[in-house]
């Protein structure tokens, strides 16, 4: 079994230095473990795609890996934005595990079919059977305030990883950063606890996604474990996954309950990544066509003046 690292803040800080307290936890349990860093990655906006970077490069060693564990630091109560950038170049349709699941079937059917079906779903590759394999995860949030509520968004972050791959997430956990660079070393605990993290990812790679145990504190949401919740109107929503329920008040006391038909929602479910395969091709079925889309959108061509850097 592979384990692979993303380390996503300084080279030797506290967000690497418990991703390889994790990662050699990993290794003792008989996994081959490597990482990689964020910081070494070239990485451009969509917008220069065509340009080349190496999102694909990590999507490949991300494939050929049977489990992750990311640890990020915290900047500006998130992960950081190069972060972000990765999950958006290197994953959406050509790595979620029913886009590719139905393009490989539908390839069956001969190759006219699977041009059309390629072009469809948004697919820019033939699709990849490595998507499909089971892949357990475990995520490290650092942050450098003590206050929690400075760190609310870096894991949810860090599950935009997870969810499209159909990845099950076994351990995750959320520290504050004693002192400056690489200070969480002299932290016992947090080294410990990140340690223990890694064991529980190791010791579960290559189970199917329903029979991986999360082995973390339960949070709020009983799908992402964790605690970032969204009113909308009378219903109570995971911020981070989207399993729906509701509020209960009692003593004083706010809790959420869900029910089943409410965690299938969760985009960690392949019910709702199937469901939302089936909301993007009724999408795609309606879009006009591109001399509609050209005829209407040609007023708002230089409507606008654009102000862009200098360059050499």
């Amino acid at each position: 079994m592979r384990l692979l690292g993303l380390a996503c803040g300084q080279e030797d800080g506290s967000a690497e230095v418990l991703l390889k307290a994790a990662l050699t936890a990993a290794a003792r349990e008989g996994t081959a473990v490597e990482m990689v860093r964020l910081t070494d990655l070239s990485l451009v906006t969509a917008a220069t795609a065509d340009a080349g970077d190496d999102a694909a490069w990590f999507c490949d060693r991300l494939l050929d890996a049977d489990g992750v564990i990311v640890s990020s630091p915290t900047y500006t109560r998130s992960a950081p934005g190069a972060l972000k950038l990765l999950i958006d170049r290197a994953f959406g349709p050509r790595t979620d595990v029913v886009f590719v699941r139905e393009a490989l079937a539908r390839r069956e059917h001969g190759r006219a079919e699977q041009e059309e079906t390629r072009g469809l779903l948004g697919l820019d590759t033939a699709p990849d059977p490595r998507v499909l394999k089971p892949r357990v995860a475990g995520f490290i949030a650092v942050g450098g305030c003590p206050s929690p509520h400075w760190r609310t968004l870096t894991l949810p972050t860090l599950h935009a990883l997870a969810f499209p791959l159909h990845m099950a997430v076994a351990d995750q956990m959320e520290v504050p950063t004693p002192g400056g660079r690489g200070g969480i070393a002299t932290d016992p605990a947090a080294v410990l606890r990140a340690e223990r993290l890694g064991g529980a990812v190791a010791r579960q790679l290559g189970l199917p996604h329903d029979e991986v145990r999360f082995l973390g504190e339960p949070g709020t949401c009983p799908m992402c474990h964790l605690d970032l919740i969204v009113l909308r109107g009378g219903r109570a929503e995971c911020g981070t996954c989207g399993a729906a329920g509701r509020f209960v008040v009692e003593g004083g006391d706010v809790r959420v309950d869900f029910s089943p038909a409410g965690t299938a929602s969760s985009v960690h479910t392949l019910a709702e990544l199937e469901e939302h395969y089936r909301e993007l091709l009724s999408a795609a079925s309606l879009e006009p066509d591109l001399q509609e889309i050209d005829k209407h959108a040609a007023a708002f061509r230089d409507s606008v003046p654009v102000l862009r850097p200098p360059r050499p």
